[in-house]
Parts: C-alpha cells; structure tokens; sequence
C-alpha cells in the first residue's frame, strides 16, 4: 500500500509541474517551450527519485518511478496539449509522438521483451593445452529470478535440454519473492520447473542475492541439482579432467587464504577449471593480476542491464567490471574469459517489470580448442 501512494504522490508532482510550465498564455504553445517543460519535468524527476526510493527502501523504487513518468504520465499530458487550440503545428507532432509512442514502449517493455527470449550461441575458445578431445555443450540459465512459473520458463528448460548440453550450470537467482511464507508456498512449482534439467556431467547452482542455501535446497529436492557453495567437483569429458568450482556471492577478501576464487584460482595441472559465480566481479574484477588460471567464468547478476541505451550500453549494471562486460556475452579482460549471461528472468519487487533492448536469453556455449 505505502508503494502506491509513493507513486500516486509522484505523478501528482509531475502533473503538477507540467501543468505549470504548460499553462495558457497570451503566446502560443510553441515546440521550444514544449520541450523545455519535458526536459525541467525530467530534471525534477530524477531529483525527486532519490528520496522517494529512500523511502520505499529500494534503488529499483527509484526507477520504477521515472518508468511511470515516461510511459503514463508524460502521454497523459500530451493527450492535453493535442487538445489545446493554442498548441502550434510543431508542439501537436510532439505531443502526438509522445501520446502515440511512449504507451506503445511501455507495452513493449514490460511485456513483449521480457518474454522474449533469445537462444544464444556461443562457441567459447580453450586453450588446446586444457580444452576437451571434443566440443563441450554448456547450458547456462542464470538469474530464473521470478515470483512463479509461467511458459516463459517452461520454454528455457525445454530449449536447453533440446540443446542436449553435456552439462547445465545456473548462476544463481532462482526465486525472488518477499517472505519465507511465499517462497516456500512457490517451492513445489518451481521443483517441476527444474525436474527436466539432466546432463551426463550434471547440473550445478550457485548462490545469488535472491538465494538461501536452506531455501532453495527446497527446491532442489527430487531434482538433479546439485548446490555448490565455495566448491568445487571434478569431472571428466573428452579426454580431460575438468574441475566445475561454484562460488558463494559473499566472498571474504581475495586476500584471505579461506577466500574460494582466490584458491580456485590455480592450476594443478592441464585441467579445464571452469568457475559459475553470481557475480561477474568475482571473475574479474576479484582476482588478481596474476597469470589466469581459470579458463572460462560463467556468471549472471547484471541481467544485461535489462535496459540498454544505442551507442552506451546499460545505464546501471550493479557490478564493478566494464560496462560491456556488465551488457552480457563472451569477453576476455587482461587475460581471463568471462561469459556473463543477460538472464531468462529479471529484478521483481519494487523494480519495474522491464525489459528495453536487452532481451531475456538461455545461453548455449560449446568450448572448442582455440584456434592458431
């Protein structure tokens, strides 16, 4: 309830103050003065949103008010200014663009791109002294991060396993809801979301912001997903013994000999060490810059940004590595490969439902000896 009237007393402000700066005159409402009331309308918002997420206790608060004003408030206003005789031909084109085109974006943005989901693949180069006799299919479902189960992930588990990947790794964020009560009342459908998951080398969690170790191993429980929690298994595919490590995102420091990143780290011998995080920082940006011993870091967390801006990339990544590692895809930073994967969910509670530009995905990587 204390949300709602958040927002109600936010988009009273902005129609407040755009009636101000829109108001009748003796002159005509000329296209300068339109835009200039949008652009004091966004200043005001982006000085109020602070203190309105402050008081909701949530960053994403913060956003999920300067979504409102784009897509609901602003066109409101701009139904006004169409309907006003004083209005010149310039200001009606742009009202008409904002009336028109910002509710079309909301629609599209908090529900056609989320649930558009983008199978990507990706062929990962090994270094021949440490990749497999033959290719190794990775199926990467990171940050799940929903309130319940719908097709939308029906249809990540269904095309995964259609992959027919030799080994499924989740990075984290599987259920994000507000209470215990909840989460366990959600425990048995998303159990028969996982129960597909199978892979000859096997299926492996890691913990991210959402996550209990207690909680989700309810959910784990008849399925084949196994919860890795500062460890680490050793396989074997192709000719290679390959060590899987599994980091907890709270991490002490890389300094610390009980650090796990920091000890994985290393190589023992010619094999394939592959690390699944949460967090791409514990890839990157956590390590050192000593000669790599990790092959490959999976990781999740940044849902790509959820909202990328042409020629920037995503405004807010929450993580310290580089903006474009943070937008998702297969990079290599000062000698370690990283793959960070954009989600198949994205942030719930006070966030808003969106997605701009920056579609779910289930990534399908195949590591293959690097090429000469």
């Amino acid at each position: 309830m204390f949300p709602a009237l958040l927002i109600a007393a936010s988009c009273a402000i902005d129609f407040a103050v755009l009636s101000l700066l829109l108001r009748k005159s003796d002159r005509p409402l000329g296209f300068a003065r339109a835009k200039l009331s949008l652009l004091l309308v966004a200043l005001v918002a982006t000085i109020k949103m602070p203190f309105f997420a402050w008081a909701a206790g949530s960053f994403f608060f913060g956003v999920t008010l300067g979504w409102v004003t784009l897509v609901a408030v602003t066109p409101i206003v701009a139904w006004r200014v169409l309907l006003r005789q004083d209005a010149t031909r310039a200001t009606r084109a742009l009202a008409a663009a904002g009336a028109l085109g910002l509710p079309a974006l909301g629609l599209y943005g908090s529900f056609f791109e989320p649930r558009n989901l983008q199978l990507e693949r990706v062929e990962v180069p090994i270094d021949v002294a440490h990749a497999p006799a033959e290719p190794l299919r990775i199926a990467v479902l990171a940050d799940i991060q929903s309130r319940s189960v719908d097709e939308h992930l029906r249809t990540a588990v269904r095309e995964a396993m259609r992959f027919a990947p030799h080994l499924i790794v989740l990075p984290g964020d599987l259920i994000q809801l507000e209470s215990e009560a909840e989460y366990l009342a959600a425990v048995p459908e998303f159990r028969a979301l996982l129960e597909p998951l199978d892979a000859p080398l096997g299926v492996y969690f890691v913990i991210g912001n959402t996550d209990t170790d207690e909680l989700v191993a309810r959910v784990f429980e008849g399925t084949r997903v196994r919860l890795l929690v500062d460890e680490s298994v050793e396989l074997e595919f192709g000719g290679r013994r390959i060590v899987l490590g599994g980091a907890d995102i709270f991490q002490l420091s890389p300094s610390s000999p009980e650090c796990f990143v920091s000890r994985f780290d290393r190589r023992e011998a010619d094999e394939l060490r592959i690390l699944v995080s949460h967090l791409p920082d514990h890839g990157l940006t956590w390590l050192g810059g000593a000669k790599p011993a990790i092959d490959l870091a999976i990781a999740g967390h940044t849902h790509g940004g959820q909202v990328t801006l042409p020629g920037f990339g995503p405004p807010v990544t929450l993580s310290l590595v580089p903006r474009a590692v943070a937008a998702g895809g297969l990079h290599r930073v000062d000698g370690r490969q990283i793959y960070v994967s954009r989600g198949i969910g994205m942030e719930r509670g006070l966030a808003p439902p969106l997605r701009l530009l920056c579609p779910p995905e289930l990534s399908l990587l195949t590591l293959v000896p690097a090429r000469d």
